[in-house]
């Protein structure tokens, strides 16, 4: 079978591998569409922090079962799966807990270990999740990120009528966003490109606002009548932008960093106190979210396509991934078919 390996940043080559066979608890499936993740470009440009080459990367998948090893009895032949990615260690306080997607030893398919970008990835049972009835590969390849923020607007403890912000409106922006109004909240998203903010506004309807624009203050000053947003979700994983958000919501506002920042954030200690907000971590997503995305998918609440701009064959990836990571390039979500 072939891979694409990403050899080091921005260098992709195509290589022969062995099909890799079931082993007990295992499951082998054929890739039919992968989408590419804001976390892949990043890899791809050389710039993620958790990040080793060579790797085949690629989290955001689904396939069909070919073979399920001795003792899986809920998956077959002709399934229709999407990976889920986590790799966790069962044993730790988090993974006792429920929280796998925090677990200390915690590894993912495309990052620490080889991911979807091959024909063929063999991966434990309780990694793929079985989609009934027929789907379109590139929507069930979506659920993923859905689910990050699915994960991230569970943190807010949302109710009808709170006002939430979202800084960035990239796919995982919109995905908290989405999934916050699911609570039925009033969301507002605010990112500094503009056809970023004319896509999302048209393609989601969408409200977004410039954050560097010189009535952007006055704005949010007005539409929450001077009260600013009870919930916020970072998604930038920008240093400047992440020490100022708590600025945007109210006293025992509460607030998510969904994306990762490296280095030190400084935020003062003072005024932050004085607004008793709750801040929270939110990293990647577990299994309960996959099920809450699908049932919102199945109800046509939830449209994974309308995220996807981009398309090419797995032949092709080599070279349009680097097309597509290339600056002003006018992908807001692409998608890799086999």
């Amino acid at each position: 079978m072939k891979a694409l390996i990403l050899d080091k940043a921005k260098e992709f080559h195509y290589e022969e591998r062995p099909y890799p066979r079931c082993g007990e608890g295992t499951v082998t499936v054929r890739m039919d569409a992968v989408c590419i993740c804001g976390s892949d470009v990043h890899a791809i440009l050389g710039r993620q922090p958790l990040f080793s080459f060579p790797r085949v990367i690629g989290h955001e998948a689904a396939g069909t079962v070919v073979e399920a090893g001795e003792g899986v009895s809920d998956l077959k032949e002709g399934d229709q799966v999407c990976l889920m990615p986590c790799i966790s260690c069962k044993k730790c306080r988090a993974c006792e807990k429920g929280q796998t997607n925090a677990c200390k030893s915690l590894e993912l398919y495309g990052v620490h270990r080889d991911g979807s970008l091959q024909e063929y990835l063999n991966a434990p049972a309780e990694n793929w999740i079985k989609i009934s009835g027929d789907a379109r590969p590139e929507e069930i390849a979506m659920l993923e990120p859905l689910t990050i923020g699915c994960h991230a607007a569970a943190k807010l403890g949302l109710k009808p009528g709170d006002r939430v912000l979202v800084m960035g409106a990239g796919p995982i922006g919109v995905s908290c966003a989405l999934n916050a109004k699911t609570y039925g909240a009033e969301v507002i998203l605010a990112d500094t490109s503009a056809q970023r903010r004319r896509f999302v506004s048209e393609q989601f309807e969408l409200d977004v606002l410039d954050p560097v624009s010189y009535d952007y203050n006055s704005t949010i000053q007005r539409i929450t009548a001077g009260q600013l947003f009870d919930a916020a979700v970072d998604t930038t994983a920008v240093k400047s932008v992440m020490e100022n958000d708590w600025r945007q919501i109210t006293q025992g506002g509460k607030l998510v960093f969904a994306g990762i920042c490296k280095g030190m954030l400084e935020i003062p200690g003072e005024e932050f106190h004085m607004k008793e907000p709750s801040l929270f971590v939110t990293r990647n997503s577990t299994k309960a979210d996959f099920e809450r995305v699908i049932d919102f998918w199945k109800q046509g609440i939830l449209s994974p396509e309308d995220f996807i701009t981009h398309r090419t064959s797995f032949e092709e990836a080599g070279t349009e991934l680097l097309k597509w990571t290339a600056q002003g390039a006018d992908v807001f979500k692409g998608v890799v078919r086999f």
